[in-house]
């Protein structure tokens, strides 16, 4: 009892201190060995203190791994020492097996040289349009510009440089032709590479051998490449709740498990000495350790495919021991290890929800009673697996929440068909196929053509699954404290007697007063709350008026990009504020940079209205945008200067007369409380709308067109005196903006200009004379 609480302690203290120990590394030893030196004064009947001490050592120990992480000693001449952003030249050597995206493959290059000196470190390399196959071990030679990984810096944004921190990654850069890359003699050698060979022949004799999307999904379920599965296709399964199967987990793991045991236990029991002399099922189980550990190399060593292959290890070695693994301690055991060799991954989504799935299911079941004896009838064990998705789903549903604002409910029907058909009838030919590769491709293609039979009326179910609207729901993000009140309710469920209603009752009043606190702040609020969000070189604000009504004002994006702000930021911020539907969407203009957005919002949002100039714009962008707008059923209104709305927002642009044709000239500007939102008009624009200049003095303005110099003429910004200017640009933009001189004119009129690139999020909240401000990163604030 003690050894499994000392592993439990010592697990939960080396994760805890990976997540939020960082920087307490030393307070924490020092009192692991005062509970240690007052455990050895105290002796034996003071055990609770031991393993307080131990729990404190292993949060030290996970807090000093993680500093490597967060704050690490580079050497001089790492590639994240330049001085960047930096154009140069880049030669190095694809360290990891490509990542294919729609029309680009993205690259992890261990740099040899930058600039033509000697170089060191990690480059996220992005290339688009690339003209040939790259291949794990390749060297290059490439023209690019070497930037600092940069996040969205607002509320409920993903933390893209810390995952890439996590991996070692400090640079990236990108290159817009692919073709103009360089392939440079030499290439790896050694186990990696001859298993990154095989795993690309097995993409190509997939391909080969099964049509998309069906050899998309075979390509991921047997060697982990997801690239090829269209967004479509990838959103079904995410809805049905089985986007799960598309990774290489534990399944796929017991399958060769198993398989290698079975084939090895037949091989040693035709020698008879064996069999007099060895126990061969154990020494069967040590040998199915080998093509598992090969199997997990090929899949690319993802993080549910090493958790499963350290529990199979600790089985084998309990099975040699002469114990029974119990599967909470080899579960304990394996987030040990992946926390200590690879700090930081606790904090990886995949890690989170593989462990957290395991557990609810080893837990759930056992709660329930539902875990059948091994002669138990059929009914029995039917009865158990049903139940195995509801306990799943319950225990991960806090942090899919969390993590993808989603909650699936076909997953509960989903996954007891999907699993069997994707686990078994397709993940079994395709693995016996991936094995028998090397040594018959024929045979292999054979298989895989099976497998890609068994797909098509697979894919098909999950599509027929996703397709109702009840079969996903958008909720909230939840707060850290709101998950963890949530996992307090469910752990309460897994307890029995008095501590079961005490904490479940604690769990249920903290989330009542949660959900009455936030009601009150969106129903009763009688401030004007506007947040002008970072979308990179784009616009996006947020308006919260009094009384509850939200309108969103474009929604940034990415021209040519596939990258969509209105999924990974607009909506994100929304759900953390606890808006599931809006009043108004507004699109200023046509422009990608503000309008790529909208269509998420407007399928994801339900808009009961949306406001345009009815100026169209062109494009792919365009027409995706028009589709959307169709689509929506929401009330879709042209506006002028006039305009009567149902909520305290004046429309000051453009007029209802013909001819402002021009996009930028065109766009909508709305005038919000003491509020002005202004597109990107220009200097045409601010001549008309200085006719009135009275309706332009405003304590906040949104800087029309990010600053630049078409735009801000001298005499619109003594009309409009903002105490503060709010500029929505991009990081080190190609466009230059905003201008200096722009900058300059607001500040010598005592404007506090706030750059979006430089404070991310920027939040301002107008109560009559008063105005309080709030930016993402708290040194960025005006005087």
């Amino acid at each position: 009892m003690a050894m499994r609480a000392g592993l439990g302690a010592v697990t939960l203290g080396v994760l805890a201190g990976e997540v939020v120990g960082a920087g307490w590394e030393g307070s924490a030893a020092a009192l692991a060995l005062a509970g240690v030196a007052a455990w050895l004064v105290g002796g034996r009947r003071h055990a609770p203190l031991l393993l307080a001490a131990v729990t404190l050592g292993a949060f030290a120990l996970g807090a000093a791994r993680m500093r490597g992480v967060t704050a690490p000693v580079l050497p001089p001449d790492d590639v994240a020492r330049l001085p960047l952003p930096l154009a140069t030249t880049l030669t190095g050597r694809i360290a990891a097996a490509p990542e294919r995206r729609d029309d680009r493959v993205v690259l992890l290059v261990a740099a040899e040289a930058a600039g033509g000196r000697p170089a060191t470190g990690l480059v996220r390399l992005s290339l688009r349009r690339p003209a040939r196959r790259w291949r794990y071990g390749e060297r290059l030679r490439a023209d690019t510009t070497l930037r600092a990984p940069r996040n969205f810096e607002n509320p409920g944004s993903f933390d893209w440089v810390g995952q890439l921190a996590r991996r070692a990654v400090r640079v990236s850069g990108s290159v817009w032709e692919g073709a103009r890359v360089v392939r440079l003699p030499g290439r790896a050698h050694g186990l990696r590479a001859r298993l990154e060979r095989w795993r690309a022949r097995l993409d190509v004799a997939i391909a080969g051998a099964v049509p998309p999307p069906e050899g998309a999904v075979l390509q991921a379920l047997v060697v982990g490449d997801e690239g090829g599965i269209d967004a479509d296709l990838r959103d079904a399964f995410t809805r049905a709740g089985v986007v799960h199967v598309l990774s290489v987990s534990g399944l796929h793991i017991a399958l060769v498990a198993g398989g290698a045991f079975a084939v090895a236990r037949f091989l040693l029991a035709r020698s008879a000495w064996l069999l007099l002399h060895a126990d061969v099922a154990r020494l069967a189980a040590v040998l199915s350790v080998v093509p598992v550990a090969l199997y997990a190399a090929l899949a690319g060593l993802g993080v549910a495919t090493l958790r499963s292959a350290i529990m199979v290890a600790a089985s084998v070695l309990a099975a040699l021991a002469g114990r029974r693994a119990d599967v909470l301690r080899t579960l304990a055991l394996a987030a040990l290890v992946l926390a200590v060799l690879w700090p930081g991954t606790p904090l990886e989504i995949a890690f989170q929800l593989s462990f957290v799935s395991v557990a609810a299911i080893v837990l759930g079941m056992r709660r329930l009673g539902a875990n059948p004896a091994p002669g138990a009838s059929w009914r029995a064990r039917l009865g158990a697996a049903a139940l195995v998705s509801p306990c799943a789903l319950a225990g991960t549903a806090p942090l899919t929440a969390f993590h993808f604002h989603q909650l699936s409910l076909a997953g509960l029907i989903a996954n007891p068909l999907a699993v069997p058909l994707f686990g078994v009838l397709v993940v079994g030919p395709g693995l016996a196929g991936a094995f028998l590769e090397p040594i018959s491709p024929p045979a292999a293609a054979a298989l895989f053509a099976l497998a890609g039979l068994v797909l098509r009326p697979a894919i098909a179910l999950v599509r027929a699954l996703a397709r109702p609207a009840w079969a996903s729901l958008d909720v909230p993000i939840p707060s850290l404290v709101e998950l963890g009140l949530l996992y307090a309710a469910l752990g309460a469920l897994l307890l029995h007697g008095r501590a079961r209603r005490v904490l479940l009752a604690v769990a249920l009043v903290g989330l009542l007063a949660d959900a009455g606190t936030w009601i009150h702040q969106r129903w009763s609020r009688t401030t004007l709350r506007l947040t002008f969000l970072d979308v990179g070189q784009g616009d996006a604000a947020v308006a919260e008026l009094p009384g509850g009504a939200v309108i969103v004002v474009d929604a940034g994006g990415f021209p040519g990009s596939d990258f969509d702000t209105g999924a990974a930021v607009v909506g994100p911020f929304l759900w953390s504020r606890k808006v599931l539907r809006l009043d108004a969407l507004a699109m200023t203009h046509a422009h990608p940079d503000h309008s790529g957005g909208l269509p998420y919002l407007l399928e994801h949002f339900h808009p009961r209205e949306f406001w345009w100039t009815g100026v169209p714009g062109d494009g792919v962008a365009w027409r995706r945008l028009e589709a959307a707008m169709a689509a929506s059923g929401a009330r879709l209104r042209v506006l002028s200067t006039g305009a009567p709305l149902d909520v305290a927002v004046r429309v000051l642009h453009p007029p209802a007369e013909p001819g402002w044709t021009s996009l930028n000239d065109s766009s909508l500007t709305l005038r919000l409380g003491d509020a002005l939102l202004t597109g990107d008009i220009e200097s045409r624009a601010e001549t008309s709308l200085l006719r009135d200049p009275a309706s332009l003095r405003a304590a906040v303005l949104k800087v029309p067109h990010h600053g630049s110099r078409t735009s801000s003429t001298p005499a619109f910004v003594v009309a409009v005196a903002p105490k503060i200017a709010v500029i929505s640009v991009g990081a080190d933009n190609r466009y230059h903006l905003p201008s200096p001189e722009v900058e300059a004119r607001y500040r010598t009129r005592g404007a506090c200009v706030l750059r979006t690139d430089r404070c991310g999020a920027i939040t301002v909240d107008l109560d009559n004379d008063r105005v309080r401000l709030q930016t993402r990163r708290p040194a960025c604030a005006c005087p």
